[in-house]
């Protein structure tokens, strides 16, 4: 019987959409994330990821096989890596993780892994301890900041934006799908930006208005979002406007909100504010 559990051996693990070299990267897995095992091949093991059901091939090499109990506690109650890069070091070797990296049985110092000990003395954080606020996820979304964009990826070396604030909002205890077309069918929606509030996720139109961007909404009128790089830009009714090329590159869609209503709500800046604002840029939104 092939054995159904396993996690993420290393820092990172590509998931491809067939089992071959030069296929097309349909997203990472990162250390100690659990996955199904569906179907155990000669060189790649097929898995389904839990929460989003996305399934892809991983190199046989790339998984840790576990107990049931293990990937439970990995699934359901992990301990997360919160710094953008670091190490855990081991007595035989160390290994490099990224940030959402999940340290198996770690006890706040060490951690055990693959029948070894390491230990981790980075940002860690347990599930338990961490609840969600727009405080909190747009600090951990900041870390982000200049990462490079990439189709499918997951770690710093290279970012989906839709997989990027998936990845946040896990963290926090949010599920989210993985990709911007279905994130987008999540949440409430949130009739006008006037009311929108920081944490709110900002939808954008693609070719064809299909929905295929995503980003974070900021105080002050602004959006942390992926393009070449993990970026913050303007953003208002119309959509995201780049000061860089003095024009609008997204058409906003709609809001969602995932988060509890604030007290203070709205994140545009008034026209006197945003007309302060387009001055000291040397630019206007017209």
């Amino acid at each position: 019987m092939t054995p159904r559990f396993a996690i993420c051996r290393y820092g990172s693990a590509a998931l491809w959409a067939q089992p071959r070299p030069g296929a097309p990267l349909r997203s990472q897995l990162l250390l100690g994330e659990p996955v199904h095992v569906v179907e155990l091949g000669q060189r790649f093991t097929y898995v389904r990821i839990p929460g989003d059901e996305l399934t892809g091939y991983v190199r046989n090499g790339q998984l840790l096989r576990v107990s049931e109990r293990e990937w439970n506690d990995q699934l359901h109650s992990p301990a997360y890596n919160l710094d953008l890069y670091a190490h855990v070091l081991g007595d035989r070797s160390a290994q490099p993780i990224t940030f959402g990296a999940r340290l198996p049985a770690f006890d706040g110092i060490r951690m055990q892994h693959a029948g070894e000990a390491f230990t981790y003395t980075g940002q860690a954080a347990f599930a338990k301890d961490l609840s969600p606020s727009p405080e909190l996820i747009t600090r951990l979304a900041k870390k982000w900041l200049y990462a490079p964009g990439m189709h499918g990826g997951r770690t710093p070396a290279g970012v989906h934006g839709a997989a990027l604030l998936q990845l946040v909002f896990s963290i926090v205890g949010i599920s989210l799908p993985r990709t911007a077309n279905a994130m987008v069918k999540e949440g409430v929606a949130v009739d006008f930006m006037e009311l929108a509030q920081a944490g709110d996720l900002a939808f954008f139109d693609g070719p064809g208005k299909a929905v295929d961007h995503v980003g974070l909404l900021l105080p002050d009128s602004t959006l942390l979002h992926v393009g070449d790089c993990v970026r913050i830009d303007a953003v208002d009714h119309f959509g995201i406007f780049d000061y860089q090329l003095g024009r609008y590159t997204h058409r906003l869609r709609i809001v969602k909100r995932h988060l509890p209503d604030q007290d203070r709500q709205g994140v545009l800046l008034s026209k006197k504010e945003r007309l302060a604002e387009a001055n000291a840029r040397q630019l206007a939104i017209f």
